[in-house]
Order: structure tokens, then C-alpha cells, then sequence
């Protein structure tokens, strides 16, 4: 009875709640009113195994396989490497906002 009970009052209320949630798609299945305004949603460094750099206060080495992938920090657009300092927004950014960086054989 109990479980009965628990279940008309779940049909009951559920179809309110999603039926009062704001609707951002309009006829033609489009979103809007929603964006997203992040840029760059990361960086892939390219280099050569054992390559070191340092980016968002933390040091990195490339791996064997020749890239690290990093999610980007909001505030750095810059990364180090052999006490130099590059800017990212020289690398485009490919449609999924992460942008390649090959690391300078030398600097």
C-alpha cells in the first residue's frame, strides 16, 4: 500500500516539474539563450619525448608518445620553456577549442 501510495504521488508531481522547466529550444530545435564563451577549451604540446615546460605554475615533461594534453586555466596565456615566455593565442584553436602547440626545439 505504502509503495502504492509513493508511486501516485511521483506521477503526480513529476509531470509538473518538467512541464515548469524553461524550454530553450524553440520550433526548429535550436538552442537559445545559451552560450558558451570559452575560447580554448585546452592546449596539446607537441614535442620531443622528455621535453620540458611549464604552464598555469606547474612543470610538465612530454612523454614518449610526444604530446600531453592539458585543460586550460582561465587565467594564463602564456607558457614557459627554457626561461622564455610564449603566447598561446598564436596557435589556432580546431572546433572542439583546443589548440596545438609544438614546442620550440630550442629557444
Amino acid at each position: 500500500m505504502r509503495i502504492a501510495l509513493t508511486a501516485v504521488l511521483l506521477l503526480a508531481i513529476v509531470p509538473q516539474t518538467v512541464s515548469a522547466a524553461p524550454s530553450y529550444r524553440t520550433r526548429s530545435g535550436e538552442v537559445k539563450g545559451l552560450a558558451c564563451n570559452i575560447k580554448t577549451v585546452g592546449y596539446r604540446f607537441v614535442g620531443s619525448a622528455g621535453q620540458s615546460f611549464r604552464y598555469a605554475g606547474n612543470e610538465f615533461t612530454v612523454p614518449a608518445t610526444g604530446s600531453i594534453e592539458l585543460v586550460s586555466s582561465r587565467k594564463k596565456t602564456t607558457y614557459e620553456i627554457a626561461g622564455g615566455e610564449l603566447q598561446f593565442d598564436v596557435w589556432p584553436a580546431d572546433e572542439f577549442g583546443i589548440r596545438t602547440v609544438a614546442l620550440p626545439k630550442s629557444f
